[in-house]
């Protein structure tokens, strides 16, 4: 057999022909993965903010509706619930238990110990019941200081149901 002689160039390349990645190129690459992944922790903090709004109005949407269920149980005594309802917090050792009273005042006493739970201090309920004896109108705004968290000098997050009874 005859041997194979490699000839000069046709080998392996010398060191100074050879490429690579310089340091500009790998600072570059770093920099452009540092954004997308500060993109990626913006997104997230974005999403964990909705997801709690989301979850306060779901809870402001429930407290109305379970007002309004209240009222209209007690339909004979739906004035006595006209008025604003502040979130309380319970007394110590006690919780927001339903009591199962009729009295509106009780209720109302339970709804703002659920109101401070779920919605948080600042939390407010306006009842406002108008008509005849027969047919009553009845109109529940909730206010909450999700929206205040985010934009200064807002108002709130406001929810607002109405009924007939």
């Amino acid at each position: 057999m005859k041997s194979r002689a490699f000839r000069r160039g046709r080998g392996v390349a010398p060191a100074s022909s050879m490429a690579g990645l310089s340091l500009i190129e790998v600072l570059v690459s770093l920099l452009l993965l540092g954004l997308g992944l500060l993109g990626l922790a913006l997104l997230q903090t974005t999403n964990l903010r909705l997801a709690q709004s989301s979850n306060s109005r779901t809870a402001a949407t429930n407290l109305a509706y379970e007002l309004m269920d209240n009222i209209r149980a007690n339909r004979m005594l739906a004035a006595n619930y006209s008025g604003t309802i502040t979130a309380k917090a319970p007394a110590a050792g006690s919780g927001c238990s339903a009591s199962q009273a009729w009295n509106p005042e009780v209720q109302k006493a339970e709804f703002a110990c659920k109101l401070q739970q779920q919605l948080g201090d600042g939390a407010t309920a306006g009842v406002e019941v108008t008509g005849a004896s027969e047919l009553k109108a009845v109109k529940i705004t909730i206010n909450w200081a999700d929206d205040k968290r985010w934009r200064v000098g807002s108002a709130g997050t406001e929810f607002t149901v109405e009924s007939k009874l």
